[in-house]
C-alpha cells in the first residue's frame, strides 16, 4: 500500500516538474503595440524567436522565412518605427541579417525571405547561362550607382556597387535594357532579380515598377562571373 503510494506520489510530482520546466520563463515578453504618434512598437525580453515570428504573423500576416535554423534562439529587443517595413528591417538587422527580400501584394508586405550571404546550389536561368556560353572575353551588367530614398532598392538594401545580371528572368546586359524591362512590368506584379554582390549571388523578390536605383552599364570579365556561378 505505502509503496503504491509512493508511485502514484511521485508521478505527479513528475507530471508537476515537466510542466513546470517545459514553459517559457514566466518573465518572457512579446508586445506589438501602436503608441500615441502612430509608431509601432515590438518588443521581446528573453523570448524564442519563433514565437516573435509567429505574433507578426498573427498580428499582420506577415510570413518571415529563412530563419527556421534561428527559431529556437532567445532574443531580447525593443524597437520603434513609423512604418511597419522599418519595424521589420530593424529587426532584421537586430539579428544580424544583412541579406533579405521583401514581397509586396498590392502594395501590402506579405513575406519577407532571409537570404543566405553564399549560396553554392544557386542558378541562374536558362537565358543567363547560354550567353555566358558565348565566346566573349567580358559581358556587360547593370551596376548599381546609388539608392533612392524611401525606394523598393533602400528596402532591400541594395548599395552602390551592386551588380544586377538578371531581371524577371532576363539577361541584363546594359542599364537601358533594365530600365526597359521595369517599364514593362505592373507594379502589382512581382519580380524576381539576380543582384551579385562582392562575389556572392543573391535572388531578390520585388514588386514591378521602379527599383529606386540609378545605374550604369559596365564591363566586367566573363571569367569573373564564370568564378562566381
Amino acid at each position: 500500500m505505502k509503496r503504491a503510494y509512493f508511485l502514484v506520489l511521485s508521478f505527479v510530482f513528475f507530471l508537476f516538474w515537466t510542466a513546470f520546466y517545459a514553459t517559457e520563463p514566466a518573465n518572457a515578453t512579446i508586445k506589438i503595440t501602436r503608441v500615441w504618434n502612430g509608431n509601432i512598437v515590438i518588443e521581446a525580453h528573453d523570448s524564442v524567436l519563433v514565437e516573435v515570428l509567429k505574433e507578426l504573423y498573427d498580428k499582420y500576416s506577415i510570413e518571415v522565412a529563412g530563419l527556421e535554423s534561428r527559431e529556437s534562439d532567445k532574443v531580447t529587443f525593443s524597437l520603434e518605427a513609423d512604418t511597419l517595413e522599418t519595424l521589420l528591417r530593424g529587426l532584421l538587422r537586430n539579428l544580424g541579417v544583412k541579406n533579405f527580400a521583401i514581397e509586396f501584394a498590392d502594395a501590402r508586405l506579405t513575406r519577407i525571405v532571409v537570404v543566405p550571404d553564399s549560396m553554392s546550389d544557386f542558378t541562374l536561368s536558362e537565358n543567363v547561362q547560354k550567353d555566358q556560353g558565348n565566346q566573349v572575353e567580358s559581358l556587360s551588367v547593370a551596376q548599381v550607382q546609388s539608392i533612392v530614398e524611401f525606394s523598393q532598392a533602400e528596402s532591400l538594401d541594395l548599395t552602390a556597387g551592386d551588380i544586377i545580371i538578371e531581371y524577371d528572368g532576363v539577361h541584363i546586359t546594359s542599364a537601358q535594357q533594365l530600365v526597359e524591362e521595369v517599364k514593362d512590368k505592373a507594379e502589382n506584379s512581382q519580380v524576381e532579380m539576380i543582384v551579385i554582390r562582392e562575389k556572392n549571388p543573391m535572388r531578390l523578390v520585388l514588386a514591378g515598377g521602379p527599383i529606386g536605383v540609378r545605374i550604369m552599364t559596365k564591363e566586367v570579365s566573363k571569367e569573373e562571373i564564370n568564378s562566381i556561378f
